[in-house]
């Protein structure tokens, strides 16, 4: 099976979402449209970040001198943990753009994905 690239799959993702926010005005997609590019970065970062947590895991060890060491949230889960948040935030924002009268199809569409993340 062939992989596809990072930059492709972003390329991909932004067309969706495109897509998807469509039924926005069009002021509020010139407003939104760096947020939809952010966005699928974001998702890209997340799956990157995701990999190496699940090689790394939650806790490192730390050492610090002769007689001080222990255990701590790991760099990767913190990163991906803020990341999540800031996607998740941005989400919403994009969320709010789409009319009231939008189909739920482009609010489930979202939600799938974001329930899909652990």
């Amino acid at each position: 099976m062939r992989t596809i690239k990072p930059e492709n799959r972003v390329k991909r993702r932004i067309k969706e979402l495109y897509k998807i926010f469509s039924l926005a005005d069009e002021d509020r997609l010139k407003i939104v449209t760096p947020l939809i590019n952010q966005v699928a970065n974001m998702e890209e970062q997340l799956e990157t970040l995701q990999a190496d947590l699940k090689e790394t895991g939650f806790v490192e060890t730390y050492q610090n001198g002769e007689n001080q060491s222990g255990t701590k949230e790991s760099t990767v889960s913190r990163a991906y943990s803020s990341l999540f948040k800031n996607y998740v935030n941005a989400i919403r924002t994009l969320l709010q753009c789409l009319p009231e009268s939008a189909p739920q199809e482009a609010e489930d569409a979202l939600t799938a994905f974001i329930k899909k993340k652990p």
